[in-house]
This record gives C-alpha cells, structure tokens and sequence, in this order.
C-alpha cells in the first residue's frame, strides 16, 4: 500500500474512532480536552490534503500520456451508447463529439471472482485549454463506473450506475478510488508499452 494511501486509511480509522466514540466518551472529556483532540484531528486532515505525496515521488499521468500516443493507439469507435448522455452532461465532455468516442479496451480481467471489462474512452471536452476528454470505463456484471480524469491526470470525477438501470449518480472519488487506482494502474503499464 502506497505511504499516502496508508495515511489516509489511518485518518479515516481515527475520524471513525472519534465519530464512534464521541457519544460516549465525551462525558468523559471536558471541552477543552474535545477541543485539542478536534482540531488535531483537523490539521491532520488538512496535512493529508495539502501533502497527498509524502513521498515526493512523481506520480505517472495517464491524461498526458494517452494524448502523447493517441496517434498510437488502435481506437474503434465506441458501441452505442458510447458514454452515455448523462455522463457526457456531469464530464462536460462529448461537445461536438460528431464521430463519436474513440474506444481501445484491456483485456478482461477477474477481480474477486468477477469478470471485469475496462476501456478507455477519448472524447471532446468543453474547456478550450484541453479538447480531449480521457475517461476510463470499469464494468462488472453489477455496476458500471466511468472515470474522467483531470490534465494533470488524477481522478476529476466519477459517474456511477448499477447495471440494467438508467440513472446515473455522480459519486465521492473518495469511494470509487480504490475502483480507480486498480485500473489506472493497468492502463499506466498498458500505455507505457505503446511506440516501444
């Protein structure tokens, strides 16, 4: 487990401990005492945000090299519905998209006993700095997420839907992180292949 992940496993298990706790202890603390422990809980938090990478080790960026070796890669335009509607809308992607995604896909994969299908999908985008949209597909048998990554290439958002239905929930990266790590990483050693 990377150093930062494990920082925030440990933050979360604390704020969980507090939040548990907090009822019954806290007849036990005087307010001051709730204070301290409240806003070093805080700072810590906030150290978690500011310094994501203790490591200082430069993370790899998908968006950028996906945009480096788009002449590359061997794109097939997306099956309908492509990326569908409701997340072109949440993505502010799919903008005068007039030949559709592009769409390469990984091998399939079996992730705790189920099948999984990944792709990777460029698109339009509407910021005028960045025309393409990278956003990644994840889908089991139950659930289907897509991913947008952002130009500096971390997660920018994510669309969520269970399979079968219509409505699509934006979610918390926070929850559809772990998702996301686990295939960002496939598709990282996946593009660093190309042109070699």
């Amino acid at each position: 487990m990377r150093p930062a992940r494990l920082f925030e496993v440990i933050l979360l298990g604390c704020f969980s401990a507090f939040s548990l706790f907090s009822g019954h202890l806290q007849a036990g603390l005087d307010t001051t005492a709730r204070n301290k422990v409240a806003s070093s809980m805080m700072f810590l938090a906030g150290q978690a945000k500011a310094n994501p990478s203790p490591t200082g080790i430069q993370q790899a960026n998908l968006y950028k090299e996906v945009i480096a070796h788009k002449g590359l890669i061997k794109w097939r335009s997306a099956p309908p519905p492509g990326i569908p509607t409701d997340v072109c809308v949440v993505f502010k992607a799919c903008a005068n998209d007039k030949t559709g995604p592009k769409l390469v896909t990984l091998p399939p994969a079996t992730e705790a006993g189920q099948l999984v299908g990944r792709g990777l999908l460029l698109s339009t985008s509407q910021d005028s700095q960045h025309p393409d949209a990278v956003i990644l597909e994840h889908q089991t048998v139950a659930e289907l997420y897509f991913f947008l990554l952002s130009p500096d290439g971390v997660l920018a958002k994510t669309a969520y839907a269970q399979q079968g239905s219509k409505s699509w929930t934006t979610v918390a990266n926070a929850l559809a992180q772990p998702v996301f790590d686990k295939d960002l990483k496939d598709w990282m050693g996946w593009v660093t292949k190309l042109g070699k």
